[in-house]
Protein backbone atom coordinates (compact mmCIF):
# COMPACT_ATOMS: atom_id res chain seq x y z
CA UNK A 1 0.00 0.00 0.00
CA UNK A 2 2.84 2.34 0.71
CA UNK A 3 4.55 1.59 -2.65
CA UNK A 4 1.66 2.46 -4.31
CA UNK A 5 0.82 5.64 -2.33
CA UNK A 6 4.38 6.73 -3.28
CA UNK A 7 4.17 5.63 -6.90
CA UNK A 8 1.32 8.19 -7.35
CA UNK A 9 3.06 11.07 -5.48
CA UNK A 10 6.34 10.86 -7.70
CA UNK A 11 3.67 10.86 -10.72
CA UNK A 12 1.85 13.98 -9.65
CA UNK A 13 5.59 15.33 -9.28
CA UNK A 14 6.96 14.11 -12.91
CA UNK A 15 3.28 15.69 -14.44
CA UNK A 16 3.73 18.89 -12.38
CA UNK A 17 7.24 19.07 -14.06
CA UNK A 18 6.11 18.16 -17.33
CA UNK A 19 3.51 20.67 -17.36
CA UNK A 20 6.02 23.26 -16.33
CA UNK A 21 8.78 22.26 -18.27
CA UNK A 22 6.38 22.59 -21.78
CA UNK A 23 5.01 26.13 -20.85
CA UNK A 24 1.59 25.50 -19.73
CA UNK A 25 2.12 25.89 -15.92
CA UNK A 26 4.08 29.48 -15.21
CA UNK A 27 5.66 29.87 -11.95
CA UNK A 28 6.53 33.70 -10.94
CA UNK A 29 7.70 34.23 -7.48
CA UNK A 30 6.48 38.00 -6.44
CA UNK A 31 8.99 40.35 -4.34
CA UNK A 32 6.94 39.60 -1.04
CA UNK A 33 8.57 35.84 -1.41
CA UNK A 34 4.97 34.46 -2.17
CA UNK A 35 4.67 32.41 -6.04
CA UNK A 36 1.73 32.88 -8.91
CA UNK A 37 0.75 30.20 -10.97
CA UNK A 38 -0.37 31.20 -14.05
CA UNK A 39 -2.04 28.45 -16.71
CA UNK A 40 -2.02 28.65 -20.70
CA UNK A 41 -5.07 28.15 -23.24
CA UNK A 42 -4.31 24.89 -24.74
CA UNK A 43 -6.18 24.84 -28.32
CA UNK A 44 -6.21 20.94 -30.28
CA UNK A 45 -7.88 20.91 -33.50
CA UNK A 46 -6.62 20.52 -36.67
CA UNK A 47 -5.76 22.46 -40.02
CA UNK A 48 -5.24 22.08 -43.56
CA UNK A 49 -1.89 22.39 -45.51
CA UNK A 50 -0.53 20.90 -48.35
CA UNK A 51 2.28 18.61 -47.67
CA UNK A 52 4.36 15.86 -50.07
CA UNK A 53 3.50 12.26 -50.12
CA UNK A 54 6.00 9.71 -51.11
CA UNK A 55 4.20 7.32 -53.57
CA UNK A 56 4.41 3.44 -53.87
CA UNK A 57 3.53 2.24 -57.86
CA UNK A 58 3.81 -1.52 -58.73
CA UNK A 59 4.74 -1.83 -62.17
CA UNK A 60 5.98 -5.12 -63.64
CA UNK A 61 9.57 -5.91 -64.56
CA UNK A 62 11.57 -8.77 -65.95
CA UNK A 63 14.29 -9.89 -63.78
CA UNK A 64 16.54 -12.67 -62.83
CA UNK A 65 15.85 -14.81 -59.56
CA UNK A 66 17.64 -17.93 -58.02
CA UNK A 67 16.34 -21.06 -59.22
CA UNK A 68 17.04 -24.26 -57.28
CA UNK A 69 16.50 -27.81 -58.44
CA UNK A 70 16.79 -31.19 -57.37
CA UNK A 71 16.75 -34.19 -58.92
CA UNK A 72 15.32 -37.60 -57.03
CA UNK A 73 15.33 -40.66 -59.42
CA UNK A 74 13.18 -40.08 -62.62
CA UNK A 75 11.58 -36.77 -61.22
CA UNK A 76 12.86 -33.50 -60.95
CA UNK A 77 11.72 -30.69 -58.46
CA UNK A 78 12.17 -27.12 -59.05
CA UNK A 79 11.91 -24.29 -56.39
CA UNK A 80 11.32 -20.78 -57.02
Amino acid sequence: MLRIILFVIILLIVIGLVLVSFGIINLHQGPDGGVSIRTSDVEVGTTTTNVQVPVVRMEDRTVEVPKVGVESDNQQVNVQ
